[in-house]
């Protein structure tokens, strides 16, 4: 699970940069421990983040606009050089979409979590700044935020795998939203990392990586914790709900910059 967990932090987080010398308080963080999430939490916005690929028509349905602008920023990503590990606060690089980057907090949590059928591998959490964003990006960014953000904005970038290790057909729509503890919630339908085509049909023995990059408009040196919401698992076939709606709370002081 180690090697897993390696290869999948190589390949998904961070944007290509190299450390200032930041030191960081770092607190271990005890194993995650999921609960039904209160009903309040559970954005509507956020149920279906994603169109479904039940009405995609053939292997390249038409585009819609969020899936539009999901794909020119992930044709710039494609554009990009790789992007090692930002790991420390304080550590400096280049945004992938354009501009700077720079990583303010991070959870380092590699935790996997069984929720009924399905695991979830949680790998971090981070808060990081972007600057002098390009003007296509911050665009297409502003798209999928349903909001506009300037040529600077700070974000939550959240990363994780789905792995289905039964032998059930499984619906599962991922992550409904985020709730700092300051500021509004955050509805997972403003995924600005997101896929083209995001797909919620886990049929069988599977596996799938999600990326999640969230704006967060309020004020960073406020940010204590988040509340990870889920939405439900439930039987792709008949709708049948396997597990409810599930939260996990996430602590958001372990590191700061000195």
């Amino acid at each position: 699970m180690f090697v897993f967990h390696l290869l999948l932090a190589l390949a998904l987080l961070g944007g290509s940069g190299s450390s200032n010398d930041a030191t960081s308080a770092q607190l271990e963080i005890n194993p995650l421990q999921p609960h039904p999430a209160d009903s309040e939490l559970v954005l509507e916005s956020g149920l279906k983040p994603f169109r479904s690929e039940l009405t995609y028509k053939g292997l390249k349905p038409d585009y819609n606009p969020f899936e539009q602008a999901a794909s020119d920023l992930q044709d710039k990503l494609f554009e990009s050089a790789p992007s090692p590990l930002l790991s420390e606060p304080g550590d400096t690089g280049t945004f992938d979409y354009g501009g700077q980057l720079k990583l303010l907090y991070a959870v380092p949590l590699k935790q996997s979590i069984e929720f009924g059928p399905l695991t979830i591998h949680i790998m971090d959490v981070q808060l990081l700044e972007a600057r002098e964003i390009p003007e296509d990006s911050r665009e297409n960014i502003s798209i999928l935020n349903q909001e506009d953000i300037g040529p600077d904005m700070t974000y939550i970038k959240i990363i994780y795998s789905v792995e289905n290790t039964t032998d059930q057909n499984i619906g599962f729509y991922g992550l409904n939203s985020i709730h700092p503890n300051t500021g509004y919630p955050i509805s997972a339908d403003r995924n600005f990392m997101r896929k083209p085509y995001v797909y919620h049909q886990y049929d069988g023995v599977i596996m799938d990586n999600m990326g999640y990059g969230l704006v967060y408009t309020d004020d960073p040196d406020k940010l204590e914790s988040i509340e990870l919401v889920f939405n439900r698992i439930y039987d792709y076939d008949t709708g049948e709900t396997i597990v409810e709606p599930t939260s996990l709370n996430i602590p958001f002081t372990v590191q700061k910059q000195y």
